[in-house]
């Protein structure tokens, strides 16, 4: 658990300082004001959504959950970093081994304006992470905790002031064998729609 902290810390140091030592860079060269200040910016994203995916392993066929989520992408530079916290379960307390616990990913998104305006924003990207799912009523409290994969596509549109709509495409893969015993089983296809506050310093 705790590398995968050191790892999402890591990575945000080193895209922020690079990004800061672009920018830098371009402000050296730069001719005009304007042209720098626009450049210093960072833009973030913080993103709150509701879903779920179908799963025949649950008595409801579907999982439900939830994802927060923050983008971080420097001045023109059409790349960023994402961290999630992610759960999907059927209670508050789960307990099966198909539901999923909590949820920490860190993604590398491509990020570009549609329809030649700032207010719609597409993204795409996948990176790894780490989750926990319970291992079963015996044990309770009890977690596995395994690595995930995971790709996503989606937009960001704003809709007012800072605040935007959001919807996502997520597919998640993670897969965990122990004495020859599947612990952790996931291929799934998520959809997620919710919020955002968009700002930038």
């Amino acid at each position: 658990m705790y590398k995968i902290y050191l790892l999402s810390i890591f990575l945000v140091f080193n895209f922020v300082f690079f990004s800061c030592f672009q920018l830098n860079a371009h402000e050296i060269v730069s001719q005009t004001d304007s042209l720098s200040s626009v450049e210093k910016n960072i833009y973030f994203t913080i993103r709150f959504g509701q879903g779920g995916f179908s799963d025949n392993r649950s008595p409801l066929g579907k999982l439900g959950g939830g994802q927060l989520t923050l983008d971080i992408k420097p001045g023109k530079f059409p790349f960023a970093i994402s961290i999630s916290t992610e759960a999907y379960k059927n209670c508050a307390d789960p307990t099966h081994f198909y539901e999923i616990a909590g949820m920490i990913t860190v993604n590398a998104l491509y990020m570009t304006k549609l329809f030649k305006t700032e207010r719609v924003i597409f993204f795409i990207g996948g990176g790894i992470g780490r989750l926990e799912v319970p291992k079963g009523e015996d044990e309770p409290g009890a977690r596995e905790t395994g690595i995930m994969y995971n790709i996503e596509v989606g937009i960001n549109t704003i809709a007012f002031w800072k605040i935007g709509l959001y919807g996502i495409y997520k597919y998640i893969y993670a897969n965990k064998e122990r004495n020859n015993v599947k612990v952790i089983d996931f291929n799934e296809h998520i959809v997620l729609l919710g919020i955002t506050f968009n700002f930038s310093l």
